[in-house]
């Protein structure tokens, strides 16, 4: 519920590894898709569970979390892969930005 409430992110915003692989901005592996069903459960389940939670603590007379400051001190980067061919790394750029993560770039080292 942190990092929704940090993010401004709602249960729509979640997707396990195989959505994200089906996206083509994951790799797919280790899913909770796999874990879920032992228990019962699926991704639409737990983004149930994820509304539900994030409903009733907005509900709560709790004083809201502030926003995050505009000018982080930490930056956390993700990478979707290392790729030996400069063709490759552009086609998946071309992907992630697709899926909608518009400050995606190529870092050559």
């Amino acid at each position: 519920m942190h990092l929704c409430k940090l993010y401004n992110l709602t249960e729509k915003d979640i997707i396990g590894h195989y959505e994200g692989h089906q996206k083509g901005i994951a790799s797919n592996h280790s899913d909770p898709r796999n874990w879920f069903p032992k228990h019962g459960k699926n991704m639409d389940t737990f983004r149930a569970d994820v509304k539900a939670t994030l409903c009733c603590k907005n509900d709560s007379k709790k004083t809201p979390a502030s926003p995050p400051s505009s000018s982080p001190t930490k930056l956390y980067r993700v990478q979707v892969g290392a790729y030996a061919v400069k063709a490759n790394a552009d086609a998946m750029l071309k992907k992630v930005k697709a899926a909608g993560f518009t400050d995606a770039f190529i870092k050559t080292e």
